[in-house]
């Protein structure tokens, strides 16, 4: 009885460690919200707000040119990233707002004591005249540490990994075919 309680504790432990979502603004137009499924887009990149540069200085792990890079493998998966430059097809683009990475130190010793490790973006798509098209935000965050979950690689590929995902459900989930009730 004392293993299973204790198997469900750990589980549930582990689970909070670590946490990803996407959120979209409450007062987001009903045009917005009812945005076409997008089959491709012309461009993927990256740039980072001016408290992001900020943040960027203390946390020297955090490497945007690594979730730039995750960000397109996962639309490359789904073929979402067009192989001809058409110019017609909307553009994304990941603003990073925010990012905290914990030193190797405080991730193995102290584990979720010591906080998390996050990132959080808006990905904002826009039309070729450069029309905002849809907006929302992507965030993640890791807590976990120990030897096991507390080392740099393995903690930033799950944030960037993670981050990559919510991205591309968010953008692929108005593909989803849609049941009709007869």
């Amino acid at each position: 009885m004392n293993k299973k309680l204790l198997s469900v504790i750990a589980a549930a432990f582990i689970l909070a460690g670590c946490a990803s979502g996407v959120t979209r603004a409450p007062n987001m137009s009903a045009e917005k919200m009812s945005a076409p499924a997008y089959s491709q887009f012309a461009s993927v990149s990256l740039s980072m707000s001016a408290s992001a540069k900020e943040k960027a200085l203390e946390n020297l792990k955090f490497n945007p040119d690594e979730l730039l890079s995750h960000v397109k493998r996962a639309l490359d998966s789904r073929s979402l990233i067009s192989a001809s430059a058409d110019s017609q097809l909307p553009k994304l683009e990941v603003v990073v707002k925010d990012m905290r990475v914990r030193s190797n130190f405080s991730a193995i010793m102290w584990g979720f004591m010591a906080g998390s490790d996050s990132i959080e973006g808006e990905i904002v798509l826009t039309d070729a005249a450069g029309k905002e098209l849809d907006r929302f935000v992507v965030s993640t965050s890791y807590a976990l540490g120990g030897i096991a979950g507390g080392q740099d690689g393995t903690r930033m590929s799950w944030l960037y990994e993670k981050f990559a995902e919510e991205t591309v459900k968010e953008l692929t989930k108005q593909q989803q075919p849609v049941v009709s009730q007869r």
